[in-house]
């Protein structure tokens, strides 16, 4: 039951309202903000991530493709990843060597570390090609949040139906 205190010009009525709000009809646009969202910021960030061939963009994309509309992105996929997106030179901890290279093709190779090495920055950077992705940086999704973020809200409360 309710307690009620009245005052001179006013009352206040002290009880306990439980309301029960359904945001469901909702739900299906959330689900297409989250999905347009992820794949918007994959592609922005594509023209500031390494491009020698397209294998590792390629890769980023589809596991990114892969989990789109969860609310997560891989911005650096395989085992390249971490060492491109960091933009520091990586060398094996324990020769302090760096990475080998592997013969892929004519004119292209890989990089590789020895089977189990555990991998430490140094504070060199890394040179990146910039023939085909002129922009190309390290910490790519900084540099698309920059360039796009206020956009990709915009989009995002277009299609949730924000204002």
């Amino acid at each position: 039951m309710s307690k009620t205190h009245h005052f001179k010009s006013f009352s206040i009525v002290d009880g306990e309202i439980e309301v029960k709000v359904s945001l469901s009809r909702f739900e299906r646009q959330f689900q297409q903000a989250q999905y347009q969202l992820d794949g918007n910021v994959m592609n922005s960030m594509v023209p500031f991530m390494p491009h020698l061939n397209g294998t590792f963009i390629n890769t980023t994309r589809a596991a990114s493709a892969a989990i789109q509309g969860t609310g997560r992105v891989y911005a650096a996929f395989g085992p390249q990843g971490r060492y491109l997106y960091e933009g520091k030179v990586m060398v094996d901890s324990e020769t302090g060597k760096g990475p080998y290279k592997i013969a892929t093709g004519p004119d292209e190779y890989v990089l590789r570390f020895r089977k189990g090495a555990k991998l430490v920055a140094t504070d060199r950077p890394l040179r990146y090609t910039k023939t085909h992705n002129p922009a190309v940086t390290d910490h790519w999704f900084d540099a698309a949040k920059q360039r796009d973020g206020k956009e990709w809200v915009k989009n995002v409360k277009r299609i949730a139906g924000g204002g």
